[in-house]
């Protein structure tokens, strides 16, 4: 055999193999069937965030069934909660080689639109979405592809409303007792500055033939870790009689501005945070104004939970 017909069948040959490359992954299994996006997920290491941002390592699973490598040319990410951009995400050129591979790209979350998240977030029930959007640029052995890349994933929160039975006692000597029943908190509004809480107080007068006046209510509101989200106090004349129980109502508000300060304890608690909130009377019996548990204030205290985050050690 001359020379030349080896090599006419040689490239033969290699034109069938590539042939037969092209049709089974073209035309049998599709591109993106030959590779594709296995999940995705979002690592962060609490010690880095601060107020202002969070660095996250974005971590692509890819499912590689071409025989050989292929080589990605880049590719760009969106990463957002309850519909706000937080972050966008480059994607580095690469080589994935056959197989399962996971791709890593750095993303810094934007922590200043976090009390805008918290507003959203809350106005929607405390259920929102955290979505990942984009696309991968990749060049294969039969042509270029652009792989999507979408993830979605649920926030959901039960912050509001919560109850505690206390059955705290004011011990006013000869003159009787105070009960303090039960403290109730539920969210009325919230705004991108504010939320708004309407608080409760079962107030029990076992005064003797005395009335019972309830002035004022002061109230903090603040994290497990020591972090004041809202303090205040507000006026409530009330009138108890003797051997009566009554309600108190007031309002209870959250400057949303500290949510940022919030975010960084929830990370390096890796998403569980306590939030408590202290509750004391002012209060006049018998002509006498007396400042009740305020040495000891009424505490009721609720959970802020999510699970959006993979942690580094």
């Amino acid at each position: 055999m001359s020379r030349l017909v080896k090599t006419l069948v040689v490239l033969v040959i290699a034109a069938a193999l590539v042939g037969g490359l092209t049709y089974y992954f073209l035309f049998k299994r599709g591109l993106r069937g030959a590779l594709s996006v296995t999940g995705l997920e979002l690592w962060v290491d609490p010690g880095a965030v601060t107020e202002a941002s969070t660095p996250l390592e974005v971590h692509i699973g890819v499912n590689n069934s071409f025989p050989v490598s292929v080589k990605i040319g880049g590719g760009g990410l969106r990463i957002a909660l309850c519909g706000l951009t937080l972050a966008t995400v480059g994607i580095p050129a690469q080589e994935v080689k056959q197989g399962f591979t996971v791709l890593a790209a750095n993303a810094v979350l934007d922590n200043t639109l976090l009390d805008e998240f918290w507003y959203c977030h809350l106005s929607s029930g405390e259920k929102s979405n955290v979505t990942v959007e984009g696309s991968i640029e990749v060049s294969t052995p039969v042509g270029p592809l652009r792989l999507p890349v979408k993830y979605l994933g649920v926030v959901e929160t039960r912050v509001f409303p919560v109850e505690r039975e206390l059955n705290r006692e004011y011990d006013a000597g000869v003159l009787g007792r105070v009960v303090l029943r039960k403290l109730a908190v539920e969210l009325v509004e919230v705004t991108p500055s504010e939320t708004r809480l309407r608080a409760s107080i079962t107030v029990e007068n076992k005064l003797k033939a005395i009335p019972l006046y309830v002035n004022w209510i002061v109230f903090s509101v603040k994290t497990g870790g020591g972090l004041t989200l809202g303090t205040g106090e507000q006026e409530t004349p009330k009138l108890i009689a003797p051997g009566e129980v009554d309600a108190v109502v007031f309002s209870i508000v959250i400057d949303n501005s500290k949510i940022p300060k919030l975010w960084v304890e929830h990370l390096k608690n890796k998403e569980k945070t306590s939030i408590n909130i202290e509750v004391w009377l002012r209060i006049n019996v018998a002509g006498r104004g007396i400042e009740v548990f305020r040495e000891h204030p009424l505490v009721i205290s609720t959970v802020l939970e999510t699970s959006i985050f993979e942690y580094k050690v």
